[in-house]
C-alpha cells in the first residue's frame, strides 16, 4: 500500500500487522497547531498529510477508532487543524503553493472521511471537520471563490451525474470549483451512498441524522440536484415528520438538543430542492424551540434560549446568513407567543439565563408592551438581591431602545417601588437609573434620567449616602459629551450654584456639588 508506505517508511515495516499510528508526526503536530502562534504543515510527507494517511489506512481496516493516538489525531488535532486553516483570517495572507498544499490536505481528509463513514459508529466529529471542508463561505473558500475545477468530472461521473456541479455563468454565483472537486471527490470514493445507508438504518436517532445532512447542507446551492435530490428528498420529509411527533416528555432529553441545528441544514437543502417548504420549516424550528422554552426542564429551557439568541443574530447581522428567519418574523413570532414572559418565568437568577433573555429584551425594544415591562419588573418583588440586578441589568438593555411611552412608564414604576423600599434596594434603583442614562442614545432619555435623579437628590427625607450616590450618578451622566449638549450643562451648573446660595438647606453636601462641578 503506497499510503502505508509514506508514512511508514521511518518505522521499517509496511505490512498490514503490527502497523503503528505515527506518533513522533502527531506531537509534533499538535506543538504546531494548538497553539497560538501556529504553523501548520502543508505537505504529503509532512506530519498533517502522514497522519491522515495514517488514520485513513486505519480506518480502512476498521481500526481508527480502537488505536489511541488515531483517536486522539481526529478528535483533536486534526479539527484544529482544519479549523485555522479554512477559517482564520491568515487565509488571505498565503501564497498560491499554501493554498494548494491546503487543497491537497483536504483530499486527504476526504478521503478519511468516505472511508470511515462506511463504518460504525456514525462518525459525529469527523462530519463536523467535513461540514467545514464544504462550507463555501469559510475564509479559505471565499478565497478561492473564482478557482475552477481540476478534474474533468464528466469523465469520472458521465454526462450530468457529477454530485456536484459549478454554475452555467459566473454572473449567477461564483464557480466554487475546488468546492464542487472536493464534494465529487467525496462520491467518488463513496461516501454520499455511506450516508444514504446510514440515513435509512433502522432506529436512527436525530443527533445522527443533524450530523448527516449537516455536510450537504452547507453546499447545497453547489450538488446536483438530478443526482442528490432523489436521495435527499425523503430525508427532508421523514425529518419534518420526527421533529413534529417530538413528546413533550422527550424535550429534556440531552440528544434532541441537535434539532435546531438539524432543522438549520434541512431548511439549506429545502432552499435548493424543495423551496415550497422553507417556511414550513421555519415554523417548526420556531416550535420546537417554543416548547423546549415551556418545558420544566432548565437544559431544554436554557438551549432553546440559545437557539432565540442565535435565531435573532442570524437575522440581524449585517452579514446575511443564508438560511436566516426574517427578522419581521422572528419578532411577530415573539410578540404572539410572549416568548419573553414565558422566558422569565424560569430561572432568573442564574445570570447566563439572563445574559439570553437580554438578546430577546434588545430584539423587541420598542415592540415590548407596557403589560410586560410590568410584569418584567413586578418579578423582583420581594427576590434575592442576585435576582433584583438580574433584573435591572434585563431592563437596562431594554431601555436603550425605548420610545417616551416605555420610558415614562418605567419609571413610573421605578417611583413606585422607591416609595416602598428599603434603602438597600434604593441603591439598586439608583444604579439602575444612572446606566439607563449612561447608555441611552437618545437626548430625551438622558434629559429625562437627569431630571428624575436630580429630583431624587432634594428629596427632603433621604440619607447622605443615598443623596451622594444620586449625585454621583448625575454628575456621570452630565460628563459625558456625546449624550448631553452643553446647554443642558450648563442649566445644571446654574441649579447647583441657586442651591448652595440657599443657606441652611444644602450645608452638608455644599463640598460634594462644588468638587463634582469644578
Amino acid at each position: 500500500n503506497d499510503d502505508a508506505a509514506v508514512w511508514n517508511d521511518e518505522n521499517g515495516n509496511c505490512s498490514g500487522e503490527g502497523i503503528e499510528f505515527p506518533t513522533t508526526n502527531l506531537y509534533e503536530l499538535e506543538s504546531r497547531v494548538l497553539t497560538d502562534h501556529w504553523s501548520i504543515p502543508y505537505k504529503r510527507e509532512e506530519s498533517l498529510g502522514k497522519c491522515l494517511l495514517a488514520s485513513t489506512y486505519l480506518a480502512r481496516l476498521g481500526l481508527s477508532e480502537s488505536d489511541e493516538n488515531c483517536k486522539r489525531f481526529m478528535d483533536r488535532c486534526m479539527p484544529e487543524a482544519f479549523k485555522k486553516l479554512l477559517t482564520s483570517s491568515a487565509v488571505h495572507k498565503w501564497g498560491t503553493e499554501i493554498h494548494e498544499g491546503i487543497y491537497n490536505m483536504l483530499m486527504l481528509l476526504i478521503e478519511l472521511v468516505a472511508e470511515r463513514i462506511k463504518q460504525d459508529p456514525i462518525p459525529t466529529g469527523l462530519l463536523g471537520v467535513l461540514t467545514m471542508a464544504f462550507n463555501p463561505d469559510n475564509e479559505y473558500h471565499f478565497k478561492n471563490r473564482m478557482k475552477v475545477s481540476q478534474r474533468n468530472w464528466t469523465e469520472v461521473f458521465g454526462e450530468g451525474n457529477m454530485f456536484a456541479v459549478s454554475p452555467v455563468s459566473t454572473f449567477q454565483k461564483e464557480p466554487h470549483g475546488w468546492v464542487v472537486d472536493l464534494v465529487n471527490k467525496f462520491g467518488e470514493l463513496g461516501g454520499f451512498a455511506a450516508i444514504q445507508a446510514k440515513l435509512h438504518s433502522e432506529d436512527i436517532e436525530l443527533g445522527a441524522v443533524s450530523a448527516l445532512v449537516q455536510p450537504l447542507g452547507v453546499c447545497a446551492e453547489y450538488l446536483n440536484s438530478s443526482v442528490v435530490q432523489p436521495m435527499l428528498d425523503p430525508v427532508i420529509l421523514t425529518t419534518i415528520q420526527d421533529v413534529r411527533s417530538v413528546e413533550e416528555k422527550d424535550l429534556k432529553d440531552k440528544r434532541l438538543v441537535s434539532i435546531p441545528e438539524l432543522l438549520s441544514a434541512i431548511k439549506l437543502l429545502c432552499m435548493r430542492f424543495q423551496p415550497d417548504l422553507v417556511t414550513v420549516v421555519d415554523d417548526l424550528r420556531l416550535d420546537i424551540l417554543l416548547r423546549m422554552l415551556k418545558s420544566p426542564h432548565f437544559s431544554a429551557k436554557m438551549n432553546s434560549l440559545k437557539e432565540v439568541t442565535k435565531l435573532i443574530e442570524d437575522s440581524t447581522l449585517s452579514k446575511s446568513v443564508k438560511n436566516a428567519i426574517d427578522t419581521d418574523r422572528l419578532l411577530d413570532w415573539l410578540v404572539e407567543n410572549s416568548v419573553l414572559s414565558i422566558a422569565l418565568e424560569g430561572n432568573i437568577d442564574q445570570a447566563q439565563y439572563c445574559d439570553r433573555i437580554k438578546g430577546i429584551i434588545e430584539l423587541l425594544g420598542s415592540k415590548l408592551s407596557l403589560d410586560e415591562l410590568t410584569k418584567i419588573w413586578k418579578i423582583q418583588s420581594g427576590q434575592s438581591s442576585t435576582v433584583i440586578e438580574n433584573i435591572h441589568t434585563i431592563i437596562a438593555a431594554a431601555a436603550v431602545k425605548f420610545n417616551s411611552d416605555q420610558l415614562n412608564h418605567l419609571f413610573v414604576l421605578i417611583q413606585k417601588s422607591w416609595e416602598t423600599e428599603s434603602d438597600r434596594v434604593r441603591q439598586k434603583l439608583l444604579s439602575l437609573i444612572g446606566r439607563i442614562g449612561r447608555e441611552a442614545r437618545f437626548e430625551t432619555t438622558s434629559g429625562k434620567v437627569l431630571d428624575v435623579l436630580w429630583e431624587l437628590a432634594h428629596l427632603p427625607t433621604l440619607p447622605s449616602s443615598l443623596i451622594q450616590q444620586a449625585l454621583e450618578e448625575h454628575l456621570t451622566i452630565l460628563s459625558d459629551a456625546y449624550a448631553v449638549k452643553e446647554a443642558i450643562k450648563r442649566s445644571y451648573i446654574i441649579k447647583c450654584i441657586e442651591d448652595i446660595k440657599r443657606p441652611g438647606e444644602w450645608s452638608g453636601l455644599e463640598k460634594n456639588k462644588k468638587d463634582g462641578f469644578k
